[in-house]
Parts: structure tokens; sequence; C-alpha cells
């Protein structure tokens, strides 16, 4: 038995309410479950109404309104240390599973205990088992094709629920990421934009040592080199640790021009190191990931890349802020490399046959805008109290994403008369919140689906 399945079954008053009678033997109704609380701290339901009638006195009936607080056992109040917080001050009602304890507020008045064993059917609780211990990936996934649920579980519109509520919760979760860095910043837009840009370059495997260097080496240091590509690569790949070992030219077999191009960024990473301070902030070489990778997603090109767009662009936030358009993106991330990496993908290494296209990708610059642009509109939004309808526009005009979990809900487009068809960004983006944030965490009963599924067993 755990604290999240209680949750439910008092949330759904999923239990047996006959006769209900709290450990002292009164008799207890309940007028309002409460509202629950999704915060850490503070009693679990909160605005709760109930009346309280003495079995010994019949006049004697009390009605309370304050709090519940749900526990696995009675011992819990004591261990969680309940009864000397003073957010605990309100709890009209201590519920338990089972091994109930007179339990009592700080100021030493009693609470009323209830106790939920016997009054839970079984196979509620051995469906939820299940879930917890299915192999698959998602839990509810046996369920799409057995046939006896397509009758009795609407297992699709469930589904679009949950999309539709997971779109929203994933806008507003990666809106918050921002909203901490501008704050970190002493709210400035450019610097934080610049941050997010960087972290997102790293297209996952190298998210944070991006977002390392983008905080060791501000944005405003960049804006003083504009348009002086030179500067800004020694900059950049002195920052991220590349330019620390000066023996990587060693027992290679390399042309002249390529010792002197390393040498040169060294010196002028030397100076400029010094000029602002920035000796000892520089990445763990360490950090970087290669394993795995397509040469033209090394982390050496993509701070090519990155040198390539900001070299150009002194007021990132302010092209983010004004776009209205799609196309108005994809320009923005269309820009020249250094000429040396437009032949090389880590320093001394050519590519075999010879210039290739190290460009961002279509599939790339799709990932920055839904990654970048996206949480940026939709943070500064919120920061404005604002609303702004183009972030989720873009959303549904973006071609669905392609990878290992939204294939993961592939079936749901084969069940029979389904209308779920995976081909958006808003419906991918949905999709993998809900697998981050829901299926993966196993937290099958804040989902609609499992809500739908265990339904079907009382």
């Amino acid at each position: 038995m755990n604290e999240q399945f209680l949750h439910y079954i008092w949330k759904f008053q999923y239990f047996d309410k006959a006769n209900l009678l709290t450990e002292d033997g009164n008799e207890l109704q309940i007028i309002s479950l409460g509202i629950h609380n999704q915060d850490d701290a503070g009693a679990d339901f909160e605005d709760a109404v109930l009346k309280i009638t003495d079995t010994k006195d019949k006049k004697n009936i009390m009605e309370w309104q304050g709090t519940i607080e749900i526990d696995t056992y009675g011992f819990n109040w004591e261990s969680h240390n309940h009864a000397t917080n003073e957010a605990y001050e309100n709890v009209i009602l201590h519920v338990v599973w089972k091994n109930p304890k007179e339990v009592y507020r700080k100021n030493g008045s009693k609470i009323p205990v209830l106790v939920l064993e016997k009054r839970i059917d079984e196979r509620l609780w051995l469906t939820y088992q299940e879930f917890l211990k299915n192999e698959n990936k998602i839990a509810c996934q046996g369920y799409w094709n057995d046939e006896k649920n397509k009758e009795n579980i609407n297992l699709i519109s469930s589904f679009e629920k949950m999309i539709n509520r997971t779109l929203d919760e994933r806008l507003i979760r990666k809106s918050q990421h921002v909203l901490s860095l501008l704050e970190r910043n002493s709210f400035d837009w450019e610097e934080t934009s610049y941050q997010i840009l960087l972290e997102h370059f790293g297209f996952k495997k190298n998210n944070a040592p991006f977002l390392q260097l983008a905080k060791a080496l501000p944005f405003k240091i960049i804006k003083k080199h504009a348009n002086q590509i030179f500067q800004i690569e020694a900059l950049f790949y002195g920052m991220a640790g590349f330019l620390s070992n000066t023996n990587n030219i060693k027992n290679q077999d390399n042309l002249q021009n390529e010792e002197d191009y390393l040498k040169k960024l060294q010196k002028e990473f030397r100076f400029l190191s010094h000029k602002y301070s920035l000796q000892g902030k520089e990445v763990n070489l360490a950090q970087w990931k290669f394993l795995r990778l397509r040469p033209s997603n090394f982390p050496t090109v993509r701070i090519a890349q990155v040198i390539g767009l900001v070299a150009q662009q002194t007021h990132l936030f302010s092209i983010i802020l004004n776009a209205k358009t799609l196309k108005e993106f994809y320009s923005f991330f269309e820009s020249d490399l250094p000429l040396y990496w437009k032949t090389h993908y880590n320093f001394n290494k050519k590519n075999k046959e010879g210039s290739f296209n190290s460009n961002l990708g279509k599939d790339a610059q799709q990932n920055l805008i839904i990654n970048v642009i996206i949480p940026i509109r939709i943070a500064h939004s919120l920061y404005r109290q604002k609303e702004d309808i183009l972030p989720k526009r873009w959303l549904n005009d973006l071609k669905a994403e392609k990878n290992n979990i939204i294939n993961l809900y592939k079936d749901l487009e084969k069940i029979e008369n389904s209308t779920l068809k995976i081909k958006t960004a808003a419906q991918s983006q949905s999709l993998l919140e809900l697998y981050s944030q829901y299926c993966n965490l196993k937290k099958c009963l804040s989902c609609e689906v499992g809500k739908e599924i265990l339904r079907r067993e009382m």
C-alpha cells in the first residue's frame, strides 16, 4: 500500500461509506472531500467539510471545515513530524490504511481517525499493482488491444484528454525553467535567451556542458566582438576546454596551416580570457560527449554552428519575441560556419570527403523552435501576464517528432475506430510529457487512462 493509491481512493471516494465511523466510534459524514493539495507542504486535501455525530449523544453533532491528512499508517503522523508542524493545525481527519493511532495537533487537541483497510475493494488494489509491476514501458499498453477493454473503456477519449492536458503542462514546465534562469540573470532576457539557445544546441547529450558554457561565457562579451569570427571562435573553444590541451596536434599527420590555426586560437584565447577574467571558468573537457554521435552532431561542430549564429546576431531576444511566422525562425537558424569548420568535425579531424554540409538540418531547426523559441515566448507571456497565441499555433503547424518514445504510442492509431493520429508537434510534445511525467514514473493514478482502467474494476 502507498499514499498515492490512498489519495486516489479518497479523491474519488472509492471506498465503502456504509456505517462510516471514526476510531472513537462516532458517526462520520463526508459533506465535501476537499481539494487535492498538489504542493509538498501542508495536508493532502484542503477545504474539506465533515459532520461528526457523537454516538453516545445523538444531539451532539459537530460540523468541521478544514484539511484532511492521509497516511499509510497511524504512526506516520509522528514520524512525518505533523504533530509539531503548524501547517497541520487545521487537520480535521486523519485517514489511514491500517494501524490507527491517537493523534494530536500541536495545540494538544485530538484529531478524529478513519481506517480504510476493510473498506476498499481488493480488486482495485490488485489492478493498481499490475500497473506497478508491469514490465512494459507503458503500464497500460496491454489494455490497448484487449477486446474486452475496447468495449468497456473509451481509451482514445482518455488519451485525448491527457494529450490536451500534458501539452499545457509541458509548456508551463519548460517556461518555468526559462523563468528560473531569468531570475538568476537579474531579469536579463537577452542573456537568458542566449543560455537557453546554447543549452539546447547540445541536443540532449550535451545540454549540460553547453549550458555551463553559456553561463561561463556571457553573451555580453560575445556582443563586443560581433562579426569578429576569429575572436569569437577563440572565446567559445577556449571556454569549452578544447584549447587547453596543447598536445592535441601531437603525432598527427597535419598540414602546417592546421597547426598554425590552433596555435593562433590558443594565443587569442589567452589574451581574451585575461582581458575578461575568464581564467579557471572553462568547461571540463571530459564533460563533452562524442560517443555514438555522428560527426555532424559532435559538440565541436555544434559550437561552430552557435558561433555562426551569434556572431551576426546581437539581439537574440528581440528576434525571438518579434517573429510572427515559422519561416522567420528557419531563416534565423541559417548561418555561415567559420571557414575551418566547413571541412572539419574536430580539431585536426578533416571530413574524408572534403567539404560537407554541417549547417543545421530542418529537423534540428524544428527541435530548436520547439525547445528554445516556444518556451521563451511562453515564459515571456507568463511574465507579462499577456497571452501569446502563436506558440501553440506553431506547434500545430510543425510536423510530429519521430523518436523511440513516440513510437511507443503508435499502436493507439491502430485501435479499431481510433480517431487519434499523431501528426503534429503539439501531439508529439504532449506524448513526450505524458511518458516522462506519468508513464515512466508509473503515475497511473494521476492519468485519465489509468483512472479509466481502474474504474472498470469498480
